[in-house]
């Protein structure tokens, strides 16, 4: 039996007609139509009601419906094992990353791996949630801690180092900072509903509470572009920092700690040579990216 049939079928089902699916597979409306009546004729059975609305699945389409997807999932097992054993390094491999380093790092990083092997495809997923990896949510994430799963391959890459960030526009209006009193009457940016830098702070005997950061983001990316707006204080990657203008490291006679970056992968890492050649490459980015700032 021709899969494509098979899969006619299944994206006419899940999307609802034959012009929906046909642009899911981007084939003509009536390439489905005729994927559909040859499915029909070689099993002999009606898999859909033709009505003036549109397409609705008959009952033993339904029931054959559960079959369709086991063969998709198949399909797509087929496929990705088979890419394991591959010479060529082709294919997605699905990155998740903070916002902060999917939009000001990771860019960085990838250009010798695209360049290095042009049927690699990347996906980017920037989010400050974790992605659970073992879903498969992604296949490679960047975090600034430790997994506790077993089941996850990770590595310690390095510690970025950060530190309280003003710029000039701030210290025209309030002059700079060049005494603990003075560094306690700054205004702050910080964090909203996270408790990431409070709970940082406090393990370093500094009390402090959300009510102390005169704004407040959960967003580093909106936190750093306040700081460069003249707003205020904000904690901020050196690397990153160095790389704006105008923006002066503040000397507070202790150094805040550093995050730790680790890349983590799934198992599969062991015997896909893609994810393995991702992993690596991206790897040895991350670091001469943060050793060269």
């Amino acid at each position: 039996m021709d899969w494509n049939l098979v899969r006619s079928y299944l994206m006419v089902a899940e999307h609802g007609s034959t012009l929906a699916a046909a642009k899911h597979l981007e084939v003509t409306q009536s390439t489905i139509s005729r994927h559909l009546s040859e499915l029909e004729r070689q099993l002999s059975v009606q898999l859909f009601d033709r009505r003036k609305t549109g397409l609705v699945l008959t009952d033993k389409g339904h029931e054959l419906l559960s079959y369709a997807k086991q063969m998709d999932s198949v399909a797509d097992i087929l496929q990705t094992q088979a890419s394991n054993f591959s010479s060529s390094v082709s294919g997605t491999v699905r990155i998740s990353a903070s916002e902060v380093l999917a939009v000001e790092v990771l860019p960085h990083c990838l250009s010798t791996l695209l360049d290095d092997n042009p049927d690699l495809q990347i996906e980017i997923v920037s989010s400050n949630e974790e992605s659970n990896l073992l879903h498969r949510e992604a296949d490679i994430a960047l975090r600034m801690f430790a997994p506790q799963q077993q089941e996850l391959v990770s590595r310690h890459l390095l510690d970025i180092p950060i530190a309280f960030y003003v710029h000039d526009k701030y210290i025209e209006k309030h002059g700079f900072p060049d005494s603990s009193v003075a560094f306690e009457e700054l205004r702050f940016i910080g964090f909203d509903v996270s408790t990431l830098f409070i709970d940082g702070a406090k393990r370093m005997g500094i009390k402090l509470k959300r009510s102390d950061f005169q704004i407040r983001t959960d967003s580093i990316m909106v936190q750093n572009q306040c700081a460069s707006a003249g707003l205020g204080a904000v904690a901020m990657q050196d690397a990153l920092a160095h790389q704006k203008n105008k923006l002066h490291r503040l000397e507070l006679g202790f150094d805040l700690p550093p995050l730790p970056l680790y890349i983590v992968a799934q198992q599969e890492l062991r015997a896909s040579r893609k994810l393995r050649v991702v992993y690596d490459g991206l790897a040895n980015a991350l670091q001469s990216f943060y050793s060269a700032s």
